[in-house]
């Protein structure tokens, strides 16, 4: 009788994702060469050295209005026979406003949008003349930084966030100062920023809490053990110019970054 069902069960459970699987609408992309890079179509991707790689990416960048390019890798089998109504331009998909990071100038792509509204949304075929490719593997790479070191190019067009000192919640760090914690840095590993430069006079048009801004940011979760995803929060705030506001008139311009402790 228990045999019976637990092999009902599975069968629920396996239709049941057969169903949530079918449920997705698919999408066909064209392969673009100044925006789509996949070792599925070029196999010795990884025997350019990085000069190469890079004079690449400049011809790319000509063409492309946002910092990156899209990068996958196939499933491993090539499908035949498909019969799209219609073949998108990856290109033009992705550079659209709905997937940039919140604010007036950036030209960045926002991952996590992708994620959301692309690659968990859709099934995604790319169509290789009479070959549909389905990725296993899906991400936009940004060129940024070009070249290593003190002398590393960095990605200049971003939007600006301001937030308030509170001496409470974000607070400078008693054994390094010019360091900057916050309340929900606990543990092994912490967040914190690092002062680069200080500012006088600017105006900025809004002001944010960090607390409310972490807390219900996608980073942080209450049910969770570890509830704030540190490296996530540090990538998120590093498409942007962030600033501490220290009094009324001092702006620290701070540099987010992570440190795992033993």
């Amino acid at each position: 009788m228990k045999t019976h069902i637990l092999v009902i069960l599975s069968l629920f459970f396996l239709n049941s994702l057969k169903a949530q699987e079918k449920s997705k609408d698919t999408l066909f992309f064209n392969i673009d060469k100044y925006y789509t890079i996949s070792p599925t179509i070029i196999p010795n991707l990884s025997k350019q050295t990085y000069p190469e790689r890079m004079v690449i990416e400049k011809q790319q960048m000509n063409q492309t209005k946002t910092n990156g390019y899209i990068f996958f890798v196939g499933n491993g089998f090539l499908t035949k026979g498909l019969k799209p109504k219609k073949v998108l331009s990856i290109k033009n998909y992705i550079e659209n406003r709905k997937f940039y990071f919140d604010g007036k100038y950036n030209r960045i792509i926002d991952k996590w949008k992708l994620k959301d509204s692309l690659t968990d949304k859709y099934i995604i075929y790319f169509v290789n003349g009479n070959e549909f490719i389905q990725p296993r593997y899906l991400e936009y790479h940004s060129y940024y930084p070009i070249g290593k070191g003190e002398n590393a190019i960095t990605n200049k067009i971003k939007d600006t966030l301001f937030f308030k000192l509170d001496s409470y919640y974000v607070y400078e760090s008693k054994i390094t100062p010019g360091s900057y914690l916050i309340e929900d840095s606990k543990g092994s590993e912490i967040i914190f920023f690092e002062k680069m430069k200080t500012i006088f006079g600017l105006k900025p048009k809004k002001v944010l809490h960090l607390k409310e801004f972490v807390r219900h940011s996608k980073f942080f979760d209450e049910n969770k053990f570890v509830k704030l995803d540190y490296f996530g929060l540090s990538q998120y705030l590093n498409n942007y110019e962030v600033f501490i506001i220290k009094n009324n008139n001092e702006y620290l311009h701070v540099n987010t970054t992570t440190v795992i402790y033993d």
